[in-house]
Formats: structure tokens, sequence, C-alpha cells
């Protein structure tokens, strides 16, 4: 079910790797249901201490092209090079071949279907801890993942400028999953200024007592960057100007945590 079907490119890109990572990236495509294809962007950190999917927000529609460029970059989808700078392979998943967008879809169970075939892929690449990281209505598919596939699914969460509310068809809200089934530790990462009016910081709390039965819930109060923009595309909800430096705040947390000294 998970067998890779093709590796389209194997490229190293200043623009994606910062040259210390020398972390080897790839578009790659596999199968995750009947007739149905995943095309993705594999980045491998040198000595990976962890592998994240990384799960974007708005429809999820990237839009990944051959040669590894795409149409829509942002925190995550543009984080490649970040995060295997900071010891974390990760695996950028556009839509499934059947699919334009992830409306109506991330919080159901072929959609999770394709993303334990992500998960797969990467716990064959190396036997360390995968989590699944989200951002605004990426956060849902990553909370999903957990609560479809259980066992089989993430090791972990991390959850950034989540949609907490649904007042628009575009919007996809974390709280439509069972958050209440997440076992697996959490991480909450949100700017404190995020202006968009679905992801507001002071839904924080309730989203963290809705996790009641998880490992650990804890939340990292972002500050500072810019505020340019549309407030729910880009600006403090994308933690613009401050990418590196909350990528670094993700991976440090991932550690301690994996290493039994997180608070």
């Amino acid at each position: 079910m998970c067998a890779v079907l093709k590796v389209l490119l194997v490229f190293l890109s200043a623009s994606l790797v910062p040259a210390a990572s020398l972390a080897q990236v790839e578009v790659r495509e596999i199968s995750t249901r009947p007739g149905v294809t995943l095309r993705f962007i594999y980045a491998k950190a040198v000595n990976p201490v962890a592998s994240a999917v990384l799960f974007q927000g708005g429809g999820g529609n990237i839009g990944i092209f051959p040669n590894g460029s795409m149409r829509s970059e942002n925190f995550l989808s543009g984080g490649a090079g970040r995060f295997t700078g900071n010891g974390i392979s990760v695996v950028i998943p556009d839509v499934p071949s059947d699919r334009r967008t992830l409306d109506d879809f991330r919080n159901t169970a072929e959609h999770a279907q394709d993303n334990a075939a992500l998960i797969e892929f990467l716990r064959q690449q190396a036997k360390v801890p995968v989590w699944a990281i989200g951002t605004s209505n990426g956060s849902l598919s990553a909370a999903a993942a957990s609560t479809f596939l259980k066992e089989k699914g993430p090791d972990g969460l991390v959850l950034t400028s989540s949609v907490t509310s649904a007042p628009v068809a575009a919007a996809h809200s974390v709280m439509a999953a069972p958050l209440y089934e997440v076992r697996v530790p959490v991480l909450l990462v949100h700017h404190k200024q995020d202006g968009c009016r679905i992801t507001p910081f002071d839904a924080m709390p309730g989203l963290a007592a809705a996790l009641k039965s998880a490992k650990k819930v804890e939340l990292l109060a972002e500050e500072g960057g810019s505020a340019t923009g549309n407030p729910c595309y880009t600006g403090h909800h994308q933690f613009l100007g401050i990418e590196a430096a909350v990528t670094k705040d993700i991976a440090d947390w991932i550690k301690r945590y994996q290493s039994g000294t997180a608070q």
C-alpha cells in the first residue's frame, strides 16, 4: 500500500536546505489508496532525531511540481531546510490525486489512510519518532491522523496557528476532531498577536483543555515578526519574519520531550 512509485527528482537547493545541513531533498509519489497517488517533498536530515509530516493550511493544495517548486509556500510548506537543519526529516504532502483541495476531507478515514502511508514511509527511512505538524487548517489533518490511526498514527502532534472556529466553509476547526481521543504528546504553537478571526490566541486554553487524554500538552506563545499582509494568510498567522526561530522552538521542544527533559 505504501510502496514508493517513483522518485521524480533528487536535488540540493540553497533556498530549501542550508549548506550546513547537507540534507537530501526529493520529490516522490506513493500509492495511498486504490488508484490514488500522493506527491510529496521528502527532505532527510543528516542525523535525524525525529521525522515529521508537515500539514499545510488553506485547501492544502500547494502544487508541487516535478522540479521541486510549488505554487504556494508558507510557514510549513517552505520549511524543509529549516526543519532538516534542526535534525528533523520531513515530508511535505500535496493533495492526493483524486482531490483538488482538502476541503471537507481533513477529518475523514480516507485522508487518514493517505497520512498513514506517509507516516509508514518515514518510519521506513529512520527509526525515530514521527510527529504530525499542522498549521491553520492543517492542524485538523494532524489531529485526525492521531484520532483515526491510533497506535499506527504519529508519536506526537504539533498544532500551530490552529483554527478553532469555522464560521465559513473554507475554515476547518481542529475542534472537529474528537480531541479527547488524542493520547500522544501535543505542542501548541501560536502567535500572541495572530490577527486571523478564526485562529484567536485566546482560544488556546480551550484547545488545551479539549486534549484531556494527551500525554502532555504545552503552549509556546510566540511574539515578534511582521503583521504584514492578510491576517489569515501571512503576517503573525504564518510567523512572518520569525520562521527560523519558531521552527527551532518546535524542534527544541520535540528533542526535550523525547529526551525526557521537557518540563
